[in-house]
């Protein structure tokens, strides 16, 4: 009797432990089923947001390349239309028709000075005509050797009112405005008017076609030079060979030197040494007059 008791006590341990391994079989199945249904989908979500970022790096890309181009076409756009803004390009030397005769044409400006005086005593010691560009305030300033100079015989031009870039380049009619009122001013003090001008710093860049025409209309003759002596800079006798060496390169070209000077101290001290040269090497010295073409950056 004992004994099928443990007999069916065994067999249903052992039933039980045959249904506890089925379960954990099942399961274990069911669990790598759902593992298995979950990684395909974490798969499949990491394969989309990698082809979303693939997709989204091409489409950045595509842009930064778009955007790219876009500025080098602007960029060139840009450099087109500054370059089509340029009215004109500065030219070459000017070059004034040489005669049989070694002609040189010497001018001044920024006066009348203090020093004008000095200025044309030595012109004369030596010879040599000039043409002076003067300021209208210096016009006043200084009439009395305004008259003299007109009476000597120098030939007149006009620099302007101001000297200042801002003001007398505001317009083309800016320009006209002060060539008149300084015209006005000579007439007045030394009874006779001109119609030569030079304009402050030279007519490049400021005098573009529209005030080179304004000009032109108003009956002034605008002059530049082709020789820039550097008085204006040097403080001492150092132009005479800035001069020398720029007038040796024209003639070697055949071109009649007109030399930009400056009525002022330094210029004036050192000037007979430069008279010199000249005549050595046989130049004459003329004076600018109204009936000669004019040279012009």
């Amino acid at each position: 009797m004992k004994m099928r008791r443990l007999n069916r006590r065994g067999k249903i341990t052992l039933f039980s432990l045959i249904v506890i391994i089925a379960s954990i079989t099942v399961g274990f199945q069911f669990h790598k089923k759902q593992l298995t249904e979950q990684t395909a989908v974490v798969a499949a979500m990491a394969k989309e947001n990698v082809n979303k970022t693939k997709k989204s790096h091409e489409e950045k890309n595509t842009g930064t390349s778009k955007d790219k181009k876009s500025v080098e076409k602007h960029q060139t756009s840009e450099k087109k239309e500054k370059t089509s803004s340029k009215i004109y390009k500065k030219p070459s030397i000017p070059i004034v028709k040489p005669s049989e005769e070694k002609v040189i044409y010497l001018t001044f400006d920024d006066g009348p000075s203090n020093r004008i005086e000095d200025l044309m005593n030595t012109l004369e010691k030596y010879k040599a005509d000039a043409t002076f560009f003067w300021l209208e305030p210096n016009i006043k300033r200084f009439s009395k050797e305004a008259k003299d100079a007109v009476k000597r015989g120098f030939s007149i031009g006009l620099h302007g009112v101001t000297h200042d870039a801002k003001k007398i380049y505001a317009s083309s009619h800016s320009v006209v405005n002060e060539m008149d009122t300084a015209n006005h001013t000579l007439k007045e003090i030394t009874g006779k008017s001109t119609r030569l001008i030079r304009t402050p710093y030279g007519s490049y860049p400021y005098m573009t076609p529209q005030y080179k025409a304004a000009v032109d209309n108003a009956g002034f003759i605008l002059w530049d030079w082709n020789v820039d002596s550097m008085d204006w800079k040097f403080r001492n006798g150092r132009y005479i060979n800035e001069v020398i060496q720029q007038v040796e390169n024209l003639e070697s070209k055949n071109i009649t030197p007109v030399i930009l000077l400056h009525d002022r101290a330094e210029t004036i001290n050192s000037l007979p040494k430069l008279l010199k040269y000249f005549k050595k090497n046989g130049y004459t010295f003329k004076k600018i007059k109204q009936n000669i073409i004019p040279i012009q950056f």
